[in-house]
């Protein structure tokens, strides 16, 4: 009877410990590490040209139970508050150097021409310069197609062309650049006023609000009986306000180059009806005002506004499609200068820290700024 009860008591002791283990074993258990909230990557604009700020998010782990919140849409940004010119003010756009564009990204030079187009009247669009490097291989025709294209967008836009020194250089010369964007091209445009050898320069008549323009072109590397045009030219519409657009003029330390001292020496200080002087080639964003006695009788009677506009050094995407539009506004006597990329929807690209890793430095002061015009308008 004892050995009974020995037996039975062992027995209801092996039942308890296995009832013990199986409730241990029901029991959740712990996470070796807190639950992780979802990451939120901020994505910029420059990345991403089609929002301002975009919000992506990291899917969960399988062990994460939660759902990840929905990504918020960005608000648009009222770009045409900014870039558009109200009743009484027109713009003059300037492109310059769009050399890589035509080379590795032609949407950039595509989407920089159409919105020109596109935009014409919000713009008040009364002028459009190009000072040059259209391509970045003379002899490329795929990139001369890119360059044709994108600037036929603009072809009903009272607008003018010169050759940057990729434009014109060893193979072929000026050849292909006066086959492409020669007087054939421009000679029936009512603004078109005459040619220099096929379009290495040439000058065209504008009208804009009260303002007659002359604006005159010269490209890379120019001749002796160039520049004597060039001056004649100006010489020839005395009451007209006149602009000389260039590809070189300024060197890479903002010094004149050995072209630049002969175009200031011969036509910029001796052209009285001259005040602007618009030139790409070497990398920068800078206006440099210089003024000068035309009479003799020792005060200033003009300033003329050299300026020096090309972003293609700037990060790794050949400019990002960054336009100047010079807004002018008679009425206030002043000219605002905006720049803006149709491709990054991105107003003045150097404002943001992130892009400071262009090889040469610019300021983001001389993206956006406003001046007095140096001419009088007559009523």
């Amino acid at each position: 009877m004892k050995r009974f009860q020995l037996i039975l008591l062992w027995i209801v002791g092996l039942l308890f410990l296995t009832g013990c283990k199986v409730q241990k074993e029901q029991q959740p258990m712990k996470s070796a590490a807190p639950y992780i909230e979802t990451e939120e990557i901020v994505v910029r604009a420059s990345e991403n040209p089609s929002a301002v700020m975009a919000v992506a998010t990291v899917p969960p782990t399988p062990e994460q139970t939660r759902t990840p919140t929905e990504a918020p849409t960005p608000e648009p940004t009222p770009l045409l508050q900014k870039y558009a010119a109200p009743d009484g003010v027109y713009t003059i756009a300037w492109i310059s150097d769009p050399q890589h564009y035509s080379r590795l990204f032609p949407e950039t030079y595509y989407a920089m021409t159409s919105f020109l187009r596109d935009h014409q009247d919000a713009l008040h669009l009364a002028y459009i310069i190009n000072t040059g490097d259209l391509v970045d291989t003379v002899d490329s025709a795929s990139e001369w197609d890119v360059a044709d294209q994108a600037q036929s967008m603009i072809d009903e836009i009272p607008n003018g062309v010169l050759a940057g020194n990729h434009d014109m250089g060893a193979p072929v010369g000026y050849e292909t650049f006066c086959a492409r964007f020669g007087e054939k091209r421009y000679r029936d445009k009512p603004w078109y006023g005459g040619s220099f050898e096929n379009n290495r320069g040439h000058y065209d008549l504008i009208t804009i609000g009260e303002t007659q323009y002359l604006f005159v072109y010269m490209g890379f590397e120019p001749s002796g009986k160039a520049i004597k045009w060039a001056g004649g030219v100006f010489r020839e519409y005395p009451d007209r306000i006149g602009v000389l657009c260039l590809h070189d003029y300024y060197t890479k330390q903002l010094t004149l180059s050995d072209d630049g001292k002969k175009w200031y020496s011969r036509v910029v200080q001796k052209t009285p009806n001259l005040y602007m002087v618009l030139c790409g080639h070497k990398y920068g964003a800078y206006c440099f005002p210089e003024s000068f006695d035309d009479d003799g009788d020792g005060k200033d009677d003009r300033t003329v506004y050299q300026l020096l506009f090309n972003y293609q050094a700037s990060l790794r995407d050949g400019g990002g499609g960054y336009l100047r539009l010079i807004q002018i506004n008679e009425a206030a006597g002043t000219m605002h200068h905006l720049t803006y990329s149709p491709f990054l929807n991105d107003f003045n690209r150097f404002d943001d820290p992130n892009n400071r890793e262009e090889y040469y430095p610019f300021d983001e002061n001389n993206e956006e700024f406003t001046l007095p015009l140096p001419w009088k308008i007559e009523h």
